[in-house]
């Protein structure tokens, strides 16, 4: 018997989420990037929301650097994300815009959504996005992933200290 997703955009919050977990956990430097991702999930949700889609992962490729998501477009797996990040990301702040502008690209990948499925860099998602007649849609349902991962994270992961 096959198991039906009711939500995939909780399927795949929870992924991203454990993804997270399991790969920056093991000491105090990693979970710094635990705590930023924290932080990242609670605040550019309303960027999103009040700014826009396209205005959010620019935000976030010039916070993370761009050239980190040309991977993601290859591979959207949340845990092949992570591993890259970890690799290729210096700093835990750096590393938290990266995962999370990561993940919403690897959502609307695999959503299928047209315009970054078949895009090559972050540029040619935010031009595809942009001229696109269906962004709306896309946007609508990176904000329940996105309203997904801030729960998930916040009852995960550690606050970051004031």
């Amino acid at each position: 018997m096959s198991a039906h997703i009711a939500d995939p955009a909780l399927d795949f919050a929870l992924k991203c989420v454990v993804a997270v977990r399991d790969e920056y956990g093991k000491d105090e430097k990693e979970r710094d990037v635990q705590r930023k991702f924290r932080t990242r999930c609670r605040h550019l949700i309303e960027s999103i929301y009040y700014s826009g889609l396209t205005y959010t992962l620019a935000y976030v490729a010039s916070k993370a650097g761009g050239a980190v998501f040309e991977q993601v477009l290859k591979d959207p797996r949340p845990e092949a994300i992570v591993r890259h990040v970890k690799e290729k990301v210096e700093g835990s702040e750096e590393a938290s815009y990266a995962l999370y502008g990561a993940f919403l690209l690897a959502l609307l990948r695999q959503m299928g959504v047209s315009e970054v499925v078949n895009a090559n860099t972050i540029l040619d998602v935010l031009k595809n996005v942009n001229t696109s007649a269906t962004a709306v849609i896309a946007e609508e349902r990176v904000l329940k992933f996105a309203e997904w991962l801030k729960r998930l994270a916040e009852s995960v992961f550690e606050a970051e200290q004031a």
